[in-house]
């Protein structure tokens, strides 16, 4: 009988509570009921929203909250364009180009020589070099890399390329990219891009290098589709003159944690570590660089045009 009085109480007053409510009566309050000889408090608070009032001055939140630019103006390797007989590269500026008068082969320094970047081609008896291994083991060792080793897996680039990472015995190591030319029963042609640098700074620096070797564009007339190209007259970015343009031109791959970018307005070419990516760019994800007044270009992704 007791717990039957008690509920009908708890019913009626949550009914009463309710209708307050809805009328705005009760602001808030403890109401107290005496339900079978015992106390049973009900505390009433209202929800209030809390607004700011017209005028009042705003936190830094909305500043701490503008995105960050990301750009790669302290970050990038810059990369300057190096012509030299018939070739063309890409490499920092404080780097030499050098290259030889019969157009078979080409090289790239930086000034202390830590890092190496070069191309070179040559037709190959089979009686002597069945293979590029025994071609590259025998040839790599007389241009200076003693102990000259090259790794057993390789990875197909695509267009006859094939990439392979070498060590040696003076101090440095790095990867070759080479095409074969089958030419006729008796000989080959094999064309070799060249990247090294100092066993300590490969993993770090090694894209340098690399992407300097992979820029390299050269007119030579000892692959057979251009046996016949006029060297003065030629152009080492036309594919015409030099069909191998393509493993620059296609290149979009990242090495060692930088992409290679270009600036559309002014062809300048950069390294960009993968760091500096700007999700949110003013025109979209990408690679960023500042310009004057505060306006920022986004950087085109490959080697572009050189």
């Amino acid at each position: 009988m007791v717990l039957s009085r008690k509920a009908n109480l708890l019913r009626f007053a949550a009914k009463l509570f309710s209708n307050r409510f809805r009328a705005g009566l009760i602001i808030g309050g403890t109401v107290l009921l005496i339900v079978g000889g015992s106390a049973v408090a009900v505390y009433i608070q209202n929800a209030i929203e809390s607004r700011q009032a017209p005028g009042e001055s705003q936190t830094d939140t909305d500043t701490d909250l503008q995105p960050q630019p990301i750009v790669i103006d302290d970050t990038a390797v810059t990369l300057a364009e190096k012509s030299s007989g018939y070739c063309r590269a890409l490499a920092p500026d404080e780097w030499a180009f050098v290259t030889n008068a019969q157009a078979t082969g080409a090289d790239l320094f930086s000034p202390e020589k830590s890092m190496h970047a070069a191309w070179g081609i040559s037709s190959v008896y089979y009686y002597m070099y069945p293979t590029v291994d025994s071609f590259l083991n025998t040839w790599m060792p007389l241009a200076g890399y003693t102990g000259f080793e090259l790794e057993s897996s390789f990875k197909d680039l695509g267009d006859g390329f094939t990439q392979r990472g070498f060590t040696s015995e003076i101090g440095k190591k790095g990867l070759v990219i080479y095409k074969t030319y089958e030419f006729d029963s008796a000989f080959y042609v094999v064309s070799v891009y060249f990247a090294a640098a100092d066993n300590e700074i490969w993993e770090s620096k090694g894209a340098t290098p690399t992407y300097a070797a992979i820029s390299i564009r050269c007119v030579s007339q000892l692959r057979p589709t251009t046996s016949g190209v006029s060297l003065p007259s030629s152009d080492p970015s036309s594919s015409r003159d030099n069909p191998e343009v393509s493993l620059s031109d296609k290149w979009t791959e990242a090495i060692m944690g930088y992409e290679n970018v270009y600036s559309p307005s002014t062809g300048e070419h950069y390294e960009a570590p993968l760091n500096s990516y700007w999700d949110t760019g003013p025109d979209g994800a990408g690679y960023y660089r500042s310009l004057p007044g505060g306006d920022y270009e986004r950087l085109e992704s490959g080697f572009g045009d050189y």
